[in-house]
């Protein structure tokens, strides 16, 4: 006889892994020895050219691990530049770090280095991207980049458990 419970149950990780796609947006993307990852849109770091730009990532190291952040310059950039930041690894596993990209401009490359001790644990290539373009209504601020809300991502959601459910039923 056929037992609908298997099935479910994947079609209920299927809609958890679908929704954590919709909602999360960026990827993240892991260092060789899944220790450190540094957080990635299109496959590379982004920051804006703002004073306040943010490199973030995630570690299963200790909390108060403290890592060493290091932007260099690479390509053709002008200025060329080297930035250095310490940071520390929080209890919840996520770090940042902030450095200030006001003078540089828009498609200028460097290179992200995470170093915990004297071991590069990560390292990714970055771009300074230009601020998304916002529109303003009455009611509220619109981003011009197309996705998904989090009503779309919920609905998602029960209409595959809706569908699981009723295909386990028969």
């Amino acid at each position: 006889m056929f037992d609908g419970t298997g099935l479910l149950s994947r079609a209920l990780l299927v809609s958890v892994v679908l929704l954590g796609a919709i909602v999360g947006g960026g990827a993240v993307v892991t260092a060789q020895d899944d220790s450190v990852s540094l957080h990635k849109d299109d496959g590379r770091v982004t920051v804006y050219p703002t004073e306040d730009a943010t490199i973030r990532g995630t570690s299963d190291l200790s909390a108060g691990e403290n890592l060493s952040i290091r932007l260099q310059s690479s390509g053709d950039t002008q200025p060329r530049f080297l930035k250095t930041d310490q940071v520390t690894v929080g209890e919840d596993g996520n770090f940042s770090a902030t450095f200030d990209f006001s003078e540089m401009s828009t498609n200028a490359t460097f290179t992200v280095t995470v170093v915990d001790g004297s071991e590069t644990v990560a390292e990714a290539e970055g771009e300074v991207v230009s601020e998304p373009e916002t529109t303003t209504t009455e009611d509220s601020t619109e981003s011009l980049v197309p996705g998904f809300g989090v009503v779309a991502a919920v609905g998602a959601l029960v209409a595959l458990t809706a569908g699981a459910l009723l295909v386990g039923r028969h």
